[in-house]
């Protein structure tokens, strides 16, 4: 018989915002404890972690997320790799990301670094919907104390350095789609690319891409920390 959730198993503890949102908020809860030694290890054992999870895409597809990290080249190259996590949130009634950049920004700042280090990724970009002007103002006022705190940025305590920026879409819902996201942040109209090729291979400036949804991203520290 499955049991309900209890308190002390929940990823998101402020999801209510009864808390502190802010940095030492989320250290009191848990965040960024133990990130360090997490990147100690190396990539294929976060990927192989977070495919022995069963974290499957939380924006829709339930794809594998560990499993679409290997699709990533192995080994850094004249082209970077990039790191997106879509925040646009577009579809009728699904509004769950929205609480999380509201009220817990950390854990998803926290899994944004770990999940870059594991697809060999220096830069970040969270493409955040255009209507969403309050949990930008937040999740920006907490990246910028991830910056302050140097737990993020060139030279920071975690030994990877990790450049995070926020972006915003106009509204449009077809900026959903992962392609046509990439067209949006790159400037353009957003319409969806043909595959192939694939985001892995050549995604935003033609670059190894992987992208993944707020949810998928932020519950990655909790579980490398529990196993």
């Amino acid at each position: 018989m499955v049991g309900i959730l209890e308190d002390k198993d929940r990823i998101f503890t402020n999801l209510y915002g009864l808390h502190d949102w802010g940095l030492e908020g989320a250290k009191r809860r848990g965040a960024w404890n133990g990130v360090r030694l997490i990147l100690e290890q190396t990539p294929e054992w976060i990927c192989d972690q977070v495919k022995a999870s069963g974290l499957r895409g939380r924006g829709g597809a339930g794809f594998s997320t560990g499993l679409k990290w290997t699709f990533m080249p192995k080994a850094e190259s004249e082209r970077p790799h990039y790191l997106v996590i879509n925040a646009d949130e577009s579809e009728p009634g699904t509004c769950k990301d929205r609480e999380i950049l509201r009220n817990d920004p950390h854990l998803l700042i926290e899994g944004a670094l770990i999940a870059s280090y594991a697809i060999r990724a220096h830069t970040c970009y969270i493409y955040i919907r255009g209507e969403y002007v309050h949990e930008r103002e937040r999740l920006e006022a907490a990246i910028k104390q991830a910056y302050e705190a140097r737990l993020i940025g060139k030279g920071n305590v975690h030994g990877w350095d990790f450049d995070l920026f926020v972006t915003h879409g106009g509204g449009a819902y077809i900026c959903g789609d992962e392609t046509a996201l990439m067209e949006s942040l790159e400037g353009k109209k957003g319409q969806p690319r043909l595959k192939p090729p694939f985001p892995a291979g050549a995604g935003i400036y033609g670059c190894p891409t992987t992208i993944n949804n707020v949810e998928s991203i932020a519950v990655v520290g909790t579980i490398l920390r529990r196993g």
